[in-house]
């Protein structure tokens, strides 16, 4: 290294040093935009996490001798006491947002003393940002320290906080289970507010998880939980328990699930737990609850791991017994092997059920099962998806040739909002509502009818990776199509059109990643002429409409 460069980078370290130094004197200042500001100019050039939350190391560091390189932990070692004090005592929220956010920027060795401080502000319960930003700055702390992660979690005021903390310490119980235990023992004394967030974390990370290992801290908790007043709460433990392989918890998890008195929301929950964990008489409980409207629709979901013509049938035949909001989920049932799409389509053929309830996603679904029997079956009860892009091109040109301008001006936009909420909503949002599978579609280029055209018939011909389909092939025999939406060591997130579903890797036989967007192709088709018009009125206009009557609606 030249002369020159020694003497350039001394004087701009020298030079650094003075500012901080200076800024540091406004961390006392009597205005807390003041205060704000020099947390922010303090650690503005220290590294910052990536999105994988990992503190990168810059070309220069490694290039640098050792005094340049550490120099933002000596900065940080420096202003930390003067930070720890601030998120004591400074009653200005927007100072505590500053320091929350510079936690990120703290080498991971320093951020617990920071975090500690942070989370002990109970006035931050409820606040939008400061909860998350502390855990976003903490995710590193779960790798290098999670037993300290263990402690900041008793200490926490912050439910949110607390609740992030136990899921990630419940995501490495198999191969670290002695922070989670530490934890649970720490809750045994705490109030039920605190346990119910430890245990709602709990379930988050181990959701789509058969069998766990039971921590040796549990049966204490779980037995102080036993008698208490907080019904969701008593339904948390027996959930967990079930998991942890207790079968007398699963017995009660049961008589949950048959109680016709008992709380819906507490039955489905307690019906899924014994689908998770694939309770031994599983079939016949469902079978008997797939006449109870609401319950069945779960109850449609634990059938469809048995392969078995016979429960197709079943499944068929308790059509109308489904709630018209729930149909589409026994129908992604039913889509789901080839035996269950033979009866479906059988029904459809015979008229039993309606042709216009097979969705374009239900058909490429069944296209997905790869039988050319049932594609020809698909092909003669509800129609041909048309693949070449010639094809698409003139489909294209028969839309816009029956969507002119003066025809869409004689469209019901209050009858297309509804159409949007029946073939849309579930995966994207218009003015605020609907679903977040898909892009948010209140801004683009909805006014223009060639843009919207093209993405409806061809919607596969320009998608980003974030909507690429994948197509998971289960061990038993199931085929899911959807968005990877989550990973884990453990386990795979699948946002389908009508559900989320968390399988473990273990249950995965392939995952076949298609170029193709999760939107179907024959959206339009699968609607009358009029229902078409009136959503592509809809979707170019403007502003939000009514939704029409229940008198005018020409879905009733």
């Amino acid at each position: 290294m030249r002369v020159s460069d020694c003497r350039t980078r001394h004087s701009t370290f020298v030079s650094s040093r003075l500012a901080s130094e200076s800024i540091s004197r406004h961390l006392h200042h009597s205005d807390e935009h003041v205060r704000t500001w020099a947390v922010r100019l303090l650690t503005d050039t220290w590294p910052l996490d990536t999105v994988m939350s990992q503190r990168p190391v810059r070309k220069a560091e490694i290039r640098s001798p050792k005094s340049e390189m550490e120099q933002s932990l000596v900065d940080s070692a420096a202003t930390l006491p003067e930070f720890v004090r601030l998120a004591k005592t400074d009653a200005s929220g927007l100072v505590r947002l500053a320091l929350a956010s510079a936690l990120q920027r703290l080498p991971v060795s320093h951020r617990s003393q920071l975090a500690t401080a942070l989370i002990t502000r109970k006035e931050d319960a409820n606040d939008h940002n400061i909860p998350l930003l502390i855990w976003y700055g903490l995710i590193p702390v779960a790798d290098a320290d999670p037993a300290a992660l263990a402690t900041l979690a008793t200490k926490a005021e912050l439910p949110l906080t607390r609740k992030l903390i136990a899921r990630r310490l419940a995501e490495d119980i198999e191969k670290n289970p002695a922070p989670l235990n530490d934890l649970l023992k720490v809750a045994a004394t705490k109030p039920e507010t605190f346990q119910a967030d430890i245990l709602n974390g709990m379930t988050d990370g181990l959701a789509g998880w058969r069998q766990a290992r039971k921590p040796a801290a549990w049966e204490m908790l779980a037995e102080k939980l036993e008698h208490s007043t907080d019904a969701a709460l008593r339904d948390r433990v027996r959930e967990l328990s079930v998991l942890f392989g207790d079968g007398r918890a699963l017995d009660a998890v049961k008589t949950v699930a048959l109680d016709p008195q008992a709380d819906l929301l507490a039955r489905k929950a307690a019906l899924q737990t014994l689908i998770d964990n694939r309770a031994t008489d599983l079939r016949p409980v469902c079978e008997r609850l797939l006449d109870e409207q609401f319950l069945n629709s779960v109850a449609a979901r634990g059938l469809a791991s048995f392969d078995d013509p016979a429960i197709s049938v079943k499944l068929v035949k308790a059509y109308r017994q489904f709630h018209p909001s729930e149909r589409g989920q026994l129908i992604s049932t039913l889509v789901s092997r080839a035996t269950f799409a033979q009866a479906l389509l059988d029904a459809v053929g015979e008229g039993k059920i309606a042709r216009a309830d097979i969705s374009a996603f239900h058909a490429r679904q069944i296209r997905s099962l790869a039988d050319t029997k049932l594609n020809q079956k698909l092909a003669k009860v509800w129609g041909e998806i048309r693949d070449s892009p010639t094809d698409k091109r003139q489909l294209i040109a028969n839309w816009k040739a029956q969507l002119t301008p003066a025809a869409l001006a004689k469209a019901d936009k209050n009858e297309g909002r509804l159409a949007f909420n029946i073939v849309c909503a579930s995966c994207h949002t218009l003015y605020g509502e609907g679903g977040k599978v898909g892009p948010d579609l209140t801004g683009g280029g909805r006014n223009n009818i060639d843009y919207l055209l093209e993405n409806i018939v061809d919607p596969s011909a320009v998608v980003t990776a974030d909507f690429r389909m994948s197509i998971l092939d289960l061990k038993d025999g199931r085929v899911l199509n959807g968005l990877i939406a989550a990973r884990t060591e453990r386990t795979l997130t699948v946002k389908t059109m009508t559900e989320s579903l968390t399988v473990e890797r273990g249950e995965i036989a392939s995952i076949r990643e298609s170029s193709v967007s999760l939107m179907p192709e024959g959206l339009l088709e699968g609607l009358a002429p009029e229902q078409a018009r009136s959503l592509i009125a809809y979707l170019m206009h403007t502003s939000q409409v009514p939704l029409p009557s229940v008198g005018k609606s020409s879905s009733n």
